[in-house]
């Protein structure tokens, strides 16, 4: 949804402390959960596109896993009315509790048995008028025509049928049926079976799909459409792949829009090429239009307010990353919106050119900075909050600099897409979260992304730049000097591309390591002009300054230290200029507990800071002089 030199790693040895942490970092789910599998839904219902209300039923066949299950649970708003709960054909009596139904089982189901329940149901009609509403209802006033629409994600399914709220348990298959008034059409995912014509003018769409389908992706949408189909021709599907369009049936709208809504077309034939084969080939892709202000990536029909590319691009490229591969919670949402965001750039270098690609980027990583703070994993805290989960800042345009930036480390596009390939073939259908794609990308490249995952997805900001260079005897010397946003990730190591910039157009592209928080470099190149610094864009960050001077700004008490400490070794801290000075030394593990602490003397050169007896892991190396201060991180290795 859319509203030259290798990667060098520091922590080689750095024990995975983010693989100890994951039953920590997530959510607990309810016990109810592992009672059943879903295997399939069926919604037949009524509505119209004046109103947000509807009514009819829903049909969920399961499979129970817990042996003697004597309650059946599903999740449905508690403003909804039922009017009857029925198991295997049979009327059972059902309490509700919050947004809880439970049926009350006449007889205990044994483990491995497939049962049926049907909920017969009416809403009230929703009032809210956010993006997320289960259901709304409104004019396009730009075209004077009413729409009823639903969107489920994250957590709204529940509140117009009833349903197991879980990524992880797609159904097998499901149904969507939509009577509605005979002029009106009713778009949903899947394939149009048949469109019956029933008494009181009124009509039944039969929409069936049988793919997986996570519970958020299913939906309807009605109103006064007409039908546009046009189609793709991926490479690797055999048949021609349908792109069914439920456009509003009004004067010039397809006029207007017909140019945007061709190049669909191009961006399957793209994205199958780039990632998989169309997902839903034996189905169709399509769109539903209605006045929500964005887009969402229903499965196979997506619904949105407008045909602009990027937005087009987003949301098909959802088909893949969201769609085929879910993420497991929407603490990791990333796998959706990351990927599909990205793709947004993707779409600009292959079909339009890189330099307006790189200006998206450039832009992107503007957006992602509005947020000094915060993580693109969604923590515990904020796991329920849908307007943090979808943070266009954090979730869209950090989650898509990321994807970049690996794209950049890898250094290989043809490794770094085999690796999204490879990705979405391992878990085609099925949920991911954010460590599956790291250990993915470390199988397939050999590269450890423990350092980048702690820094960029689990950690919280960017890196701040102030940056320094000056020629001096046919040599460039640069001084890059940078802090974290967030004080929870004060340092960033990252590789990062310095273009060296000379009269006669001739450039040269170095990579350098930034290591700590005051890296210098120097080349032997003479006749510099200019220096662009990460002329690709790959590198999120804030540049707050790019300063030609004469000299560098001289720091008392500046400090070199290995960043390594091996087994069985203690950190020696040497401090440059003519003495030490009165400096405070912090040293502090992980979890930011003082491991060691000392005001260094006046004429100390060089400081001995005793880790022998520590364990193995990452450490923060804090020096202070009064209002001056500098980071290191420290890596004790068992090596």
């Amino acid at each position: 949804m859319r509203t030259y030199l290798s990667y060098i790693i520091l922590c080689l040895f750095l024990p995975s402390l983010i693989d100890a942490q994951q039953g920590d970092r997530y959510v607990s789910l309810p016990d109810w959960y592992t009672d059943y599998d879903v295997k399939f839904y069926k919604i037949d219902i009524e509505a119209d596109n004046t109103t947000a209300n509807i009514k009819g039923y829903a049909e969920i066949l399961a499979e129970i896993k817990t042996s003697g299950l004597q309650r059946f649970t599903l999740e449905l708003g508690n403003t909804i009315r039922v009017d009857s709960m029925w198991l295997d054909g049979r009327r059972v009596s059902f309490q509700r509790d919050g947004d809880n139904l439970y049926a009350q089982c006449p007889v205990p189901l044994p483990a491995g048995k497939i049962c049926k329940i049907s909920v017969f149901y009416a809403t009230a009609e929703v009032k809210g008028d956010s993006f997320f509403s289960a259901i709304s209802n409104r004019t396009d006033n730009s075209w004077d025509i009413p729409v009823t629409w639903t969107l489920s994600e994250p957590f709204n399914a529940k509140n117009w049928f009833p349903c197991k709220q879980h990524l992880p348990d797609k159904a097998d298959s499901a149904y969507i049926f939509i009577t509605v008034p005979q002029h009106l059409k009713a778009g949903a995912p899947g394939v149009l079976t048949s469109v019956t014509s029933l008494p009181g003018n009124k009509s039944r769409y039969e929409w069936k799909t049988r793919y997986p389908v996570a519970y958020y992706l299913l939906s309807f949408a009605v109103s006064d459409y007409k039908e546009y189909t046009t189609y793709a021709h991926p490479k690797g599907v055999k048949n021609p792949v349908p792109i069914q369009n439920y456009i509003y049936n009004k004067n010039n709208y397809l006029e207007a829009n017909k140019a945007i809504i061709d190049t669909t077309a191009a961006l399957i034939e793209l994205f199958s090429e780039m990632y998989l084969p169309y997902p839903y080939a034996k189905e169709k892709y399509g769109h539903c239009v209605a006045p929500m202000g964005g887009g969402m990536e229903h499965q196979t029909m997506t619904t949105l307010s407008n045909f602009d590319f990027l937005l087009v691009a987003h949301e098909l490229a959802h088909q893949w990353f969201g769609d085929m591969v879910t993420c497991a919670s929407f603490q990791d949402v990333w796998v959706n919106e990351g990927f599909a965001t990205y793709s947004e750039y993707l779409a600009l270098e292959r079909m339009a050119s890189r330099d307006k690609a790189l200006s998206w980027m450039r832009e992107a990583h503007s957006m992602a900075t509005w947020s000094q703070k915060g993580s693109v994993f969604i923590p515990k805290e904020s796991a329920d909050d849908t307007w943090r989960i979808f943070s266009m800042s954090l979730s869209y345009k950090k989650g898509a600099a990321l994807v970049h930036n690996i794209r950049y480390i890898i250094n290989d596009d043809r490794k770094f897409f085999d690796v999204l390939r490879g990705f979405l073939r391992k878990y085609s259908f099925s949920t991911a979260t954010g460590m599956d794609f790291k250990h993915f990308v470390e199988e397939q490249t050999g590269i450890d992304f423990t350092l980048f995952f702690d820094q960029w997805y689990f950690g919280e900001g960017f890196p701040i730049f102030n940056i320094s260079w000056k020629n001096s005897h046919g040599n460039v010397q640069i001084l890059m000097e940078h802090t974290g946003s967030a004080y929870s990730t004060p340092l960033f190591i990252t590789d990062m591309d310095i273009r060296l910039i000379k009269n006669n157009d001739t450039d040269t592209l170095v990579r350098v390591p930034v290591h700590t928080n005051h890296d210098m470099f120097s080349f032997k190149v003479a006749g510099v002009t200019n220096i662009e610094i990460d002329p690709g864009c790959y590198i999120l960050k804030d540049l707050r300054s790019k300063t030609l001077v004469k000299d560098f700004p001289t720091n008392d008490n500046f400090l070199i230290c290995d960043p390594y400490v091996k087994r069985r070794q203690n950190l020696a801290v040497r401090f440059t200029g003519e003495t030490g000075r009165n400096c405070k030394i912090k040293l502090t593990d992980v979890a930011d507990e003082k491991v060691f602490s000392e005001m260094a003397a006046k004429r100390t050169k060089t400081l001995t800071i005793p880790m022998e007896e520590l364990p193995n892991g990452t450490y923060m190396l804090y020096v202070e002089n009064g209002k001056e201060q500098y980071i290191r991180k420290i890596v004790k290795t068992p090596y």
